[in-house]
């Protein structure tokens, strides 16, 4: 089915806008290379994951991409893995490790140290292996339609986050740390079999970086609306069975 392959498309497209354009337009890395370099470690971390890809229904699809078209309309990122992943294997100890996950971006203050634009080619390869071995790889029923989905996704992403105004281009080590900082939280993700939130992680360590270093790197507002938008995963995919049965009783009185 098209269905895993475009919400990865959509999954590719949020995570280039907050971590690969920045750091690409930023670093000194590039455009092209930073490309390059994305698509190499998704494209490994997919093929390497362990994750089981998830089965994703009509219904769902709808539903997640209806989220998606009303929380990007309120300028709100969608965790598009998170949410699937809720609605496929609902558990407390996952809602707790989302909402907890922030703290994890406490790592970047050790990170900070970490400079160079070649070391940040590295750690742009990490995070986006993290990327695809923790998110991606969920969608990977057929990993080349996925793969083709996520680098269309991953393009069309760095593309047009040159123009996004609300995002600032990150230094090498601003980058670094960010990227390591994702990087940590997914391998930790990965080692409970839990695909964690990016965009969240990656909010968190740039407020971290704003607030000791007294500059502003992020607004605290996209970090408020990406803490909500993984209240609003959980809840919607808690609600979804729900609302699935009631549209099946309804379709045959329809009929």
């Amino acid at each position: 089915m098209i269905y895993p392959a475009v919400l990865a498309f959509l999954l590719a497209y949020n995570n280039s806008l907050v971590l690969l354009g920045p750091t690409a337009w930023g670093s000194g890395a590039g455009p092209r290379r930073s490309f390059a370099i994305a698509l190499a470690g998704q494209m490994l971390g997919m093929a390497t994951s362990n994750l089981q890809p998830l089965k994703i229904g009509t219904a769902e699809f709808f539903y997640i991409s209806a989220l998606y078209v009303a929380l990007t309309a309120a300028k709100i990122s969608l965790p598009v893995a998170v949410v699937t992943y809720a609605i496929h294997r609902p558990s407390l100890d996952a809602a707790l490790f989302w909402l907890l996950s922030p703290a994890v971006a406490l790592s970047a203050y050790a990170y900070e140290a970490v400079g160079g634009r070649y070391t940040t080619l590295l750690t742009l390869f990490a995070v986006m292996y993290a990327f695809g071995y923790n998110n991606l790889a969920l969608f990977a029923e057929n990993y080349a339609l996925t793969a083709v989905a996520a680098a269309a996704g991953t393009y069309l992403g760095l593309s047009y986050s040159r123009w996004v105004l609300d995002l600032a281009a990150l230094r090498s080590k601003v980058a670094n740390s960010v990227n390591l900082a994702a990087a940590t939280a997914a391998a930790l993700g990965t080692a409970l079999g839990i695909p964690i939130s990016f965009t969240l992680v990656a909010y968190s360590a740039l407020l971290v970086t704003s607030l000791r270093h007294r500059i502003r790197v992020i607004k605290v507002e996209k970090f408020v609306k990406a803490y909500l938008s993984i209240a609003v995963a959980v809840v919607a995919a808690a609600i979804f069975p729900a609302l699935r049965q009631l549209l099946q009783l309804q379709a045959p009185q329809a009929t």
